[in-house]
């Protein structure tokens, strides 16, 4: 068996966790810039509160009802995650975490699953605080399907078996795992509307109307398993980008914005043992303002040698972003996105890489030894935080993050109660 395990409402259950007034209140949380709904909790969801909802239409709501909004506090959510995933990993040792809030688990073997996943759920409750649904099923999708019932019975655990009818027959083609609103529509036209009736479709049928993808999803509700259990792989490509809290139209505060992306991209990069071969730098205007001039472009390069040194590659993304600014535009995002990544170890470095650093055709050549700086850099920041030593191109932290513009505007952001120092609760 899988068991599919879920945190219910996981950004509104984390600011709970720290602050009890909450509970039983309508809590929302915004995304970036604080501008559209992305959690709700039950109470704001019985309200009307939409997914994807924007603050100003749901003003008034907020006021009359009560509502407690915050702005995202990804590095809360981040950390709490990985505390859930550790107390899970106690279960089973082969996990796979598709998101932030969901895990899948193999539960291959276990002689009482629904005793145990009701056990794994009230010690994640107990210890992190954080309420989640347990779906159990033979495969992965069966697992989601589970899941949905689980969160609308007060054990929070829920088994779905390929003889389970009555959950598949009031499904909604367009809820099922891996189904979009294309797929059901073409679903619907030959008359199959619900779960079950795909379930009970003819393998031909399925295949030519939505091909491989949606025949293994078919088989997958027969309780064949077709979608295995995958291992995080190196990604190929890193992109660090975010828009900004307010316009920016000097190309000082784009170079800040950029070399604070381009630091997070190099730290990923480096998590994963990887190099980058290339570079590309992009701005964008806001499109969505008609009343102001629109400027968009992208410029992309070779670095001078597969790397993942934080200033070589700071370097080649300043040049790029000079070369593309344009003076007399409201700049609403910049973004870096590291190209060609490959394992550590395995580049083609230049003839003298480990010699004295010296110029040649314009280009500055890595030094290995440059390497130890690199190292330094990640060992104060895993010690004092990853603000403690920035490029100097990046503005030294202010009282007020909010007087740089390019950062994100988050006026409602709860305390980092598990990250940062100074906002641990003190208990008197």
């Amino acid at each position: 068996m899988i068991a599919l395990v879920d945190c219910n409402n996981f950004y509104a259950s984390c600011e709970r966790v720290f602050c009890p007034s909450l509970v039983g209140k309508p809590v929302v949380v915004l995304s970036n810039n604080d501008g559209c709904v992305v959690a709700r909790s039950n109470e704001a969801k019985a309200l009307g509160v939409a997914m994807g909802v924007p603050l100003f239409k749901i003003k008034e709501l907020v006021a009359t009802e009560n509502v407690q909004v915050f702005s995202s506090n990804y590095e809360l959510y981040g950390d709490m995650s990985s505390r859930i995933v550790s107390v899970l990993r106690r279960y089973a040792p082969e996990i796979e975490i598709y998101s932030i809030d969901e895990s899948f688990i193999k539960f291959d073997g276990v002689p009482d699953m629904v005793n145990l996943s009701s056990q794994m759920r009230s010690i994640v409750s107990q210890w992190t605080g954080i309420p989640v649904s347990v779906g159990l099923g033979d495969t992965k999708t069966l697992a989601k399907i589970a899941n949905h019932k689980a969160k609308k019975k007060p054990s929070g655990v829920h088994r779905t078996g390929t003889d389970s009818i009555v959950d598949l027959v009031d499904l909604p083609v367009d809820e099922i795992w891996g189904i979009g609103s294309k797929l059901a529509r073409r679903l619907r036209s030959v008359g199959i509307l619900t779960a079950l009736q795909l379930k009970n479709a003819s393998s031909a049928l399925v295949r030519k109307i939505g091909g491989v993808v949606m025949e293994r999803t078919h088989q997958e509700l027969n309780g064949f398993r077709c979608f295995d259990f995958e291992q995080p792989q190196p990604r190929q490509n890193i992109c660090c980008s975010r828009s900004f809290g307010r316009r920016v139209e000097k190309l000082e505060q784009l170079e800040a914005a950029l070399s604070s992306y381009v630091s997070t991209a190099v730290r990923k990069m480096r998590a994963e043992g990887s190099v980058a071969s290339g570079i590309q730098v992009f701005i964008n205007t806001d499109r969505f303002n008609k009343g102001t001039l629109q400027y968009h472009n992208s410029a992309a390069g070779k670095l001078p040698c597969p790397s993942n040194d934080l200033l070589t590659i700071a370097h080649e993304a300043n040049r790029h972003l000079k070369r593309i600014f344009r003076e007399g535009y409201a700049y609403k995002k910049v973004g870096v996105l590291l190209l060609g990544l490959a394992p550590e170890g395995l580049q083609q470095l230049p003839l003298f890489a480990s010699s004295v650093r010296r110029k040649k055709n314009g280009r500055i050549e890595i030094k290995v030894k440059r390497q130890r700086l690199n190292e330094a850099i990640e060992e104060i920041a895993s010690r004092l935080g990853k603000d403690a030593v920035t490029l100097g191109l990046m503005p030294r932290k202010k009282s007020n993050p909010y007087e740089s513009p390019w950062q994100l505007r988050r006026e409602r952001l709860s305390p980092q109660y598990t990250t940062r120092w100074e906002d641990l609760l003190l208990v008197n």
